[in-house]
């Protein structure tokens, strides 16, 4: 029944048929559905991840272990100290380029030295690219509830991936510059939109060197198709961005900048065992993300699905290489998210629609329900072991290193020691500059007893036992798990405590950093 019915008026012959009201047809509603759905899903996700990154993100301590290092590294930009310095004792940097690190500081500038200013710059980082992401699924389908489900089932691998999104680490920055590039490249109509669309993929590789394959992916395909001549101004640009800071980082480091970021990271043993780490990890967290993402591939234009390979190859790359981790997975996580949002949106083919509306639903909703994220906000009993230890480290006197976790040095105020990861790369190089620099250092670091004491989490000398380390340093043992180096995920566990010979006793040390009292007492 009509409304002009309804209300007893008879329509004149020759008037025109009044329009229906807006709803969708019967056979329509079942993709919408699905759409809204999975959209609804996908907001749950996000809140899931801002409640727990807004409930840690003024934690004092290291909520993972790589964070330490950052922390070290802004606090050397900030000290006017190089960043891509010789292996030393001290210091070895992360093998990464340095726009994270620069931005991170940044904002150090003006909320001070410590973990917050690091991952609130994650933080906007990881919302951009939920934005970004959602935005270019509605530009390229026309559905908001396609985008808003894609950035959902993208946030709900934050707690699959390790719960890296907030981390200070430079993976969000990275992954926001990366879909920002490929928004960019695939929207740019004009000169200035193309030089846009190079800086932003140039900036993705200054967070992250392997973010040269989308550069190198996304341009070559650009080449091959109508907008070859933006192309090229997108290519020139990335290229002459990259190369200027590459030259001008080189000449700056003496060096070191290339020896760090491209030369040790090449010869990267690989670790076998996660060739196949990696397909379990993708099907095991977006598994039915994926089923939506192939159900729609053919409808992707090009340049996005040279950018999505381009990402899951970024992935793959890092994974299986000697170190790799699951945030490793991230840029294979967001590839798969576009497309099965793409797929979500495909109004051509509604049983496409419905179809990846229900896995995108169906991998939200299974992600969310093998979440725990109490597990992932550090107790109260976590933060004051830690501020006990770093009291205990201010009594106990002189540079305390604790290699695992350096920025508890800077929290005491005192000198770090490089961390083991860094060491490790330098070490199994094949650079014997950089060996013999970090060997010299450590050396001449042990026989003039630099380190008041060493913490460490396990048996064996640290510091990768440096010629004539047990002359220098003996081992002390603690029974109980009561010295806590503050990781949030990590148990307590007995602490392995290295002092210098003829110093006090390994109670007597003990005694100290366990309860912050003063050495006099």
């Amino acid at each position: 029944m009509t409304l002009s019915s309804s209300l007893g008026i008879r329509p004149r012959p020759g008037d025109a048929a009044e329009p229906a009201l807006d709803r969708p047809p019967r056979r329509q509603r079942a993709p919408r559905a699905a759409q809204l759905a999975a959209a609804l899903v996908g907001l749950v996700a996000i809140g899931a991840y801002l409640f727990v990154a807004l409930r840690r993100i003024d934690y004092p301590f290291a909520l993972e272990s790589l964070e330490g290092n950052s922390l070290v590294e802004v606090h050397r930009i900030l000290a006017g100290q190089q960043l891509y310095p010789a292996p030393t004792a001290g210091y070895v940097p992360d093998g990464y380029p340095p726009l994270y690190f620069y931005v991170a500081a940044a904002a150090a500038r003006v909320f001070g030295v410590s973990y917050l200013p690091l991952r609130l710059v994650s933080l906007v980082s990881s919302l951009a690219c939920f934005a970004l992401l959602a935005r270019l699924v509605q530009r390229e389908t026309g559905s908001i509830a396609a985008g808003t489900g894609a950035a959902g089932v993208f946030a709900a691998t934050y707690f699959a991936a390790g719960t890296w999104f907030d981390l200070a680490r430079v993976d969000s920055l990275f992954l926001a510059l990366s879909i920002g590039g490929l928004y960019a490249a695939r929207y740019m109509r004009r000169t200035r939109g193309a030089i846009a669309a190079g800086l932003l993929l140039a900036a993705a590789a200054l967070t992250k060197q392997s973010g040269l394959a989308e550069v190198v992916a996304v341009t070559a395909v650009l080449l091959i198709g109508p907008r070859r001549r933006l192309a090229c101004y997108a290519g020139v640009t990335a290229v002459a961005v990259l190369g200027v800071s590459t030259l001008a980082l080189r000449l700056a480091s003496g060096g070191w900048y290339t020896y760090y970021i491209f030369k040790q990271m090449s010869e990267h043993a690989l670790a076998y065992g996660n060739f196949g780490w990696f397909w379990t990890a993708l099907l095991t967290a977006t598994g039915l993300a994926a089923c939506a993402a192939l159900i729609g591939a053919r409808r992707v234009p090009l340049e996005l699905l040279a950018g999505c390979a381009a990402l899951a190859v970024e992935g793959y790359s890092a994974l299986v290489a000697n170190g790799g981790t699951i945030n490793d997975m991230l840029p294979a996580y967001l590839a798969v998210a576009l497309l099965a949002g793409l797929a979500l949106g495909a109004g051509s083919a509604r049983w496409v629609t419905t179809a990846a509306g229900v896995l995108v639903l169906a991998q939200s909703a299974f992600l969310l329900a093998g979440s725990h994220p109490s597990q992932a906000i550090p107790s109260s009993a976590s933060r004051a072991a830690g501020e006990r230890l770093v009291a205990g480290m201010r009594a106990f006197g002189g540079d305390v290193a604790v290699p695992d976790n350096p920025s508890l040095s800077l929290m005491a105020g005192m000198a770090p020691a490089a961390v083991p990861g860094g060491v490790r790369d330098v070490l199994s190089a094949t650079d014997k500059d950089g060996i013999d620099s970090f060997r010299h250092s450590t050396q001449e670091a042990i026989a003039a007893h630099k380190f008041s004491a060493i913490i460490d989490d396990a048996p064996g000398a640290p510091l990768y036992n440096p010629a004539g380390f047990l002359k220098n340093y003996h081992q002390c043992v603690q029974p109980d798990p009561t010295l806590l180096v503050p990781v949030a995920r990590a148990q307590a566990r007995p602490a392995v405590v290295w002092i210098p010979w003829g110093g006090m006793s390994c109670q007597a040390a003990f005694s100290i950093l366990d309860g912050g009292k003063a050495a006099g007492s």
